[in-house]
């Protein structure tokens, strides 16, 4: 069993970054993952300053729009192209305005947003957690549901290859070491209707309900909980521990 890609998600519902290798930090998502959020601006979470729900930013399960906007991410700059309307920002810091324009000027029926930026992530769970997919159970559910066959439907961070279907479930409870990185196996990720949409340009509605009556379940992939410091790289081997 190895790694085939590192994903992290550097602005919460946007497309991801490819990465070759990642530190991995105890109890920490991935370094730079859902960093950054753009909340609605009419929504004002109880605490500005900490965590908070998805409900509170723009995500693909509300608008096409997320997914149809191509995203280049290098070392001091972002590109976002949507159709051809370009934005180039620096990234450290992160253009708030430039940005929360651009993304109105794009759709204005979304309202306005702000840029919500927190180091521990904004993550769907409270908990600090690193996703893990298998790829023969993205292939599995597939085939199964007569959908396109893409990882990137269910925004993991590390896809893993070498095992059967569903076979990863079995590793709840148990302790995986992944380079030089160990995580603790938490649970199943119960999955919403953000995996309506695939980002390839295709969009099932009822994707949930076609995986509830083909498999008959509502799961794909495992929330990790790191144990330890340590790097993941692109080939590294998972090994089951306990």
């Amino acid at each position: 069993m190895e790694v085939v890609s590192i994903t992290r998600y550097p602005i919460k519902g946007f497309a991801g970054e490819q990465l070759e290798h990642t530190l991995v930090h105890r109890l920490k998502t991935l370094p730079g993952d859902r960093q950054h959020a753009l909340q609605y601006a009419e929504r004002i979470p109880p605490d500005p300053n900490g965590w908070r729900p998805k409900k509170y930013f723009l995500q693909s399960v509300q608008t096409n729009l997320c997914s149809a906007i191509h995203i280049e991410w290098a070392p001091d700059n972002i590109t976002f192209d949507y159709d051809g309307t370009v934005l180039e920002i620096t990234r450290h810091p992160l253009d708030h305005d430039a940005l929360t324009q651009w993304i109105s000027s794009l759709d204005p029926e979304l309202g306005a947003f702000t840029v919500e930026t927190l180091e521990t992530g904004f993550t769907d769970e409270r908990d600090a957690y690193v996703s893990l997919l298998n790829r023969s159970t993205v292939t599995a559910i597939a085939k199964a549901t007569a959908t396109s066959d893409h990882p990137e439907r269910y925004r993991g961070n590390l896809l893993i290859d070498g095992l059967d279907p569903f076979e990863e479930l079995t590793w709840v409870g148990k302790t995986l070491q992944i380079g030089s990185a160990t995580f603790e196996v938490i649970e199943p990720i119960v999955r919403c209707r953000a995996t309506e949409c695939d980002w390839h340009g295709s969009r099932t509605d009822g994707f949930l309900d076609r995986l509830d009556q083909s498999l008959d379940t509502d799961v794909c992939g495992l929330f990790l909980r790191a144990v330890g410091d340590g790097e993941v790289k692109i080939a590294d081997q998972l090994t089951v521990l306990s």
